[in-house]
């Protein structure tokens, strides 16, 4: 009686030991997996930060030209208004030598 009791007392110890055993293991395994978790997220956060900073740097280099554009642009225009003040003010300057010399600057008339 007693032999049977110690041997099924021994085994509930095994088996206690063996459940606590794997419990072991499982919260082993569970830190493993929580630390590559959280490398994954790391890597994971790191990539999309490049990929806005990418995102961003195009975005600026997009903005760069079209500023550089815009600008030739506006630089054509005043270029185009100085060129035509320049010409009506050199034809005044020739008109009035004409005047001068009493002689005048031929305009058809539509």
């Amino acid at each position: 009686m007693f032999g049977t009791q110690r041997r099924s007392k021994n085994k509930l110890v095994q088996r206690e030991r063996d459940r606590i055993k794997k419990d072991e293991e499982m919260v082993e395994r569970i830190a493993v997996l929580e630390s590559i978790r959280n490398v994954m997220q790391k890597a994971e956060f790191e990539c999309s930060a490049q990929a806005s900073s990418a995102k961003a740097l195009e975005l600026w280099q997009s903005n760069q030209r079209r500023e550089a554009q815009l600008a030739q642009q506006a630089l054509i225009l005043v270029r185009r208004t100085t060129l035509a003040a320049l010409l009506k003010q050199e034809e005044e300057q020739y008109r009035r030598e004409l005047q001068h010399w009493g002689l005048s600057m031929y305009k058809q008339r539509v």
